[in-house]
This record gives C-alpha cells, sequence and structure tokens, in this order.
C-alpha cells in the first residue's frame, strides 16, 4: 500500500482533494449506471430465471478482479465485497426485469 499512498500524496488541503473525489465519484457512477444497462440487456437476453444466478460466472468474475485488485495495490478483500454486492444488486434487477416479461 506505500506505492499507493505515495503516488496520491500530492494534495496539500483537503478541498482540492475533495473535488478530485467529487470528479472520481462522478465518473464512478457514469460507469455503474453503464454496467447496470448491460445488465437490463442481460435480463432480456436470458430465457431462463434460473440462468441469472450463475454461480461459475460469478466466482470467476471475483478471482479475477481479485487479481486486477493485487496488480492496482488495493485489498482485494475490499473489492470482493464490493464486487459481490454489486452482482448481487445486479442479480435483483436482472429477475425484476425477467419477472416482467
Amino acid at each position: 500500500m506505500a506505492f499507493f499512498l505515495e503516488n496520491f500524496m500530492k494534495y496539500k488541503d483537503m478541498e482540492e482533494l475533495r473535488k478530485e473525489l467529487d470528479l472520481l465519484d462522478n465518473d464512478l457512477i457514469k460507469l455503474v449506471s453503464k454496467r447496470f444497462k448491460f445488465i437490463e440487456q442481460a435480463a432480456i437476453i436470458k430465457d431462463d430465471i434460473s440462468k441469472i444466478r450463475d454461480t461459475d460466472r460469478i466466482e470467476n468474475i471475483i478471482k479475477r478482479l481479485r487479481g486486477l485488485a493485487k496488480d492496482n495495490n488495493i485489498s482485494p478483500d475490499i473489492v470482493e465485497k464490493l464486487w459481490r454486492f454489486i452482482i448481487e444488486l445486479s442479480i435483483e434487477l436482472e429477475t425484476e426485469i425477467f419477472s416482467k416479461k
């Protein structure tokens, strides 16, 4: 984690840092929105509600992202918790859309 902190210690005051965080949050919202649009499409494409929760796919995603987290100096445990939450929300959305077909 020291490498991560060294590269981001350029901010000297909270106002400047918060502005950067706000911009990052804006980008994250756009990416999450894009991801959920793909989830909506998945719900339309799937022909069986039992295909919504694909445990093999989930575990492959988690494994891949844990590796990516290590490569980017972020805790794999944090990334896993975050993505499992995102995946559960995605499953809820898919189920809701699927049930309206």
